[in-house]
């Protein structure tokens, strides 16, 4: 594939490159008064949150500023005064922008010199905003703390968001998976949800990283799938001056077998012995720790090995149920949980579901669909999600929100799997006593397979060490498993369980991690 020692890049529809200087957070302030503004600027002047300056942008009325939030659908944050043209066009503008734009993501800081007409308690109860400040009350600090506490919360809403939308396209692309631009689609989801989770994307949020995985083929470097500057390059070689850039690291990648972090820039190669020499997965990003390489490692794995199970159409479904154990594995170990978790969970159920009588179809769908049980903690913060120890009411009520969140995710697709593994994700946190959640259903109101996932997920996961508890031993899981038979439990599995406790065992035994 080299040439003179060279990968051959193409000059075709290529971006030109950007400096990671260019990135920056948006700011708009929106004030009638042009002292206000430089005011503003001048105390933000020094300001930089991870590793971002500011760019300001100015409005000097509402109907100004709609109009540059329509051209700017990238700003992180908005200062609005209350009175302008109206005395209430900063909160007719709120409403315009979360209302009319649906643009949920903006951080809005009310700013008024007259409280007495827009009363605090007032405007907090009606309008969708973020902070409310008299202004003078807010001094240096306060809007140094003010803005700083939007902008992170803006980051992290962003890579949520990433999140959702790239698990959505990669559960969406499976249907279609037979098809090579289908594949294509695949994979650029499964490299884009990878940034995501890895909080990876620029903090602008223009476009992400500039990544792509390329599969080697004779002389030439083809594009298979990228983010960021690589995006909408599909099936092309790469513009000369991109080669100029990642040549010695893809080529020492390619020469070592294996993968090299170097000068901000992360590159792996994958041989393989079908229809192309190998794959190169690259990657511009400064720092990474070892969960992230880990994480990076399996997500271009699997999206390699589901390339090419696909150009086989008996592959297809295993590649399917690969790709469902990868992002399954994923959320375990976002929670610093063991990735086995799911594989335990899921020979438990299929275990279970042959012991209760279904269908040989739906046993091999339980097997395939159980892993993606707890998949909505994706949505659930690091904060919560990682916390030590108990959670408060507070938290405990957001936490459980994943079973309404991996359900959103998953419903969508028209795949039997995914149908079920969006009915485990809702209901597997149900009791068969009604005390469950999130809709309280009880007996065979809750599916039976919601019903088997929730023996063999609380099963295993009392015999795991968690951030919030330590392992229990066998003797004490089996008997809470007793004590909870027709309360947590439907009585007729744990019946089965017990006359199947052997096999259970072995698989405990057999599955542990290394």
């Amino acid at each position: 594939m080299f040439k003179d020692g060279k990968i051959n890049f193409k000059k075709e529809n290529m971006a030109p490159m950007r400096s990671k200087s260019d990135r920056v957070w948006k700011i708009l302030i929106v004030d009638d008064e042009p002292a206000i503004h430089d005011v503003s600027k001048l105390a933000l002047e020094n300001f930089e949150f991870d590793g971002r300056r500011c760019e300001f942008i100015s409005a000097f009325s509402a109907r100004q500023a709609k109009q540059i939030l329509q051209e700017h659908t990238n700003i992180a944050l908005a200062l609005i005064d209350v009175v302008m043209e109206t005395d209430e066009a900063g909160l007719e503008l709120v409403n315009y922008i979360r209302n009319e734009l649906k643009n949920k993501l903006i951080r809005i800081i009310l700013r008024t010199g007259q409280p007495g007409q827009a009363p605090e308690e007032r405007v907090i109860h009606d309008y969708d905003i973020n902070d409310y400040k008299s202004k003078n009350e807010l001094t240096t600090q306060k809007l140094y703390t003010s803005v700083l506490t939007g902008l992170r919360a803006y980051r992290d809403m962003i890579a949520l968001d990433k999140n959702r939308q790239g698990l959505r396209k990669v559960i969406e692309s499976t249907s279609s998976i037979e098809k090579m631009a289908s594949l294509e689609q695949f994979l650029s989801a499964v490299l884009e949800q990878l940034l995501a989770l890895l909080h990876l994307t620029h903090h602008n949020f223009e476009e992400d990283l500039a990544s792509f995985i390329a599969a080697l083929k004779d002389d030439v470097c083809l594009h298979v799938a990228g983010s960021g500057l690589y995006a909408n390059i599909t099936n092309e070689h790469f513009c000369e001056d991109a080669g100029h850039v990642i040549r010695p690291y893809v080529k020492g990648a390619i020469e070592d077998g294996a993968e090299i972090h170097k000068d901000g820039n992360f590159v792996l190669y994958r041989s393989t012995k079908f229809k192309y020499r190998g794959f190169v997965l690259f990657m511009e990003v400064d720092t990474l720790d070892e969960l992230d390489k880990d994480l990076i490692r399996l997500f271009f794995d699997k999206a390699t090995s589901a390339y090419e199970n696909a150009s086989l159409s008996e592959e297809i479904d295993k590649s399917q149920k690969e790709t469902i154990f990868t992002m399954s594995e994923v959320a375990e170990q976002r929670s610093n949980e063991t990735g086995k978790h799911v594989r335990r969970v899921a020979l438990y159920s299929k275990l279970l579901a042959e012991a209760v009588g279904l269908s040989e179809q739906d046993v091999d769908f339980i097997y395939a669909a159980s892993p993606m049980h707890d998949i909505g903690k994706l949505g659930i913060q690091d904060s919560i999600l990682k916390k030590p120890g108990k959670l408060t009411d507070d938290e405990m009520e957001i936490m459980k929100t994943h079973a309404q969140i991996g359900y959103d995710m998953l419903k969508s697709s028209e795949l039997e799997i995914m149908q079920m593994s969006a009915t485990i994700a809702k209901e597997h946190h149900e009791k068969y006593d009604g005390s469950g959640y999130p809709l309280g259903l009880s007996g065979d109101d809750i599916n039976i397979v919601a019903r088997i996932v929730a023996l063999a997920d609380v099963f295993d996961a009392l015999g795991s060490k968690r951030v919030y508890k330590e392992t229990w031993q066998m003797d004490d899981i089996l008997d809470f498993v007793k004590n909870e038979r027709g309360k947590h439990f439907d009585p007729k599995l744990v019946d089965l369980f017990f006359e199947n406790i052997d096999e259970v065992l072995k698989i405990h035994d057999e599955n542990q991690d290394s």
